[in-house]
């Protein structure tokens, strides 16, 4: 998609056209276009939802490390950032048009303005890849593989019996802190 907005309106080969004079008039760019474009929002809301479960393995380990059940907390948290940054798209978007000079936000009936296309570069392809390198970086240090979340659904299932069974769970937090040390029943 960078590429293809990097490449609109350098000369008539570069403009998308569905409809023309005669017609039906679809170029390769527009092709291009709507094929990358189909792609890449396919990519992006493949993995849009991955943060969700991350939530949940996120809450299981804090139980696992303090004791602490804390899933409304953390879902609370999550939530609020969010929408702190959803609420900031239409301001990032106000910023980014004043840049160019224009006082209000553009519709489909205001002409084509200079510098449109490099405010569409910016918020279309910078900040997502950007956003997605940073994310990239981050997940590098995600140590909750699908066998460690095993094993800790594990020792807190062991644990949160326990204490439904009457121990104190500072003792149970104490004895059972891998499942190495679980009763057999509790292994998978």
């Amino acid at each position: 998609m960078l590429v293809l907005l990097l490449l609109w309106g350098h000369g008539d080969a570069f403009h998308l056209s569905l409809l023309g004079e005669n017609g039906l008039s679809i170029n390769l760019y527009t092709i291009l276009f709507i094929l990358f474009f189909g792609i890449g929002y396919g990519a992006y809301y493949a993995t849009a939802d991955m943060p969700i479960p991350m939530v949940a393995d996120c809450s299981d380990y804090e139980t696992y490390r303090s004791g602490k059940y804390i899933p409304g907390i953390m879902g609370t948290l999550f939530s609020l950032v969010d929408k702190l940054v959803s609420s900031l798209s239409a301001t990032v978007v106000g910023i980014a048009v004043t840049f160019i000079g224009l006082n209000n936000l553009p519709t489909q009936y205001d002409p084509y303005t200079p510098g449109m296309n490099v405010v569409v570069i910016v918020l279309f392809c910078a900040i997502p890849m950007v956003a997605w390198a940073a994310t990239l970086i981050a997940m590098k240090g995600y140590s909750l593989t699908g066998e460690k979340m095993k094993e800790i659904q594990a020792v807190n299932a062991c644990r949160r019996d326990a204490v439904a069974n009457g121990m104190k769970l500072e003792d149970a937090m104490e004895k059972w802190q891998t499942v190495d040390q679980l009763p057999a029943e509790y292994r998978a």
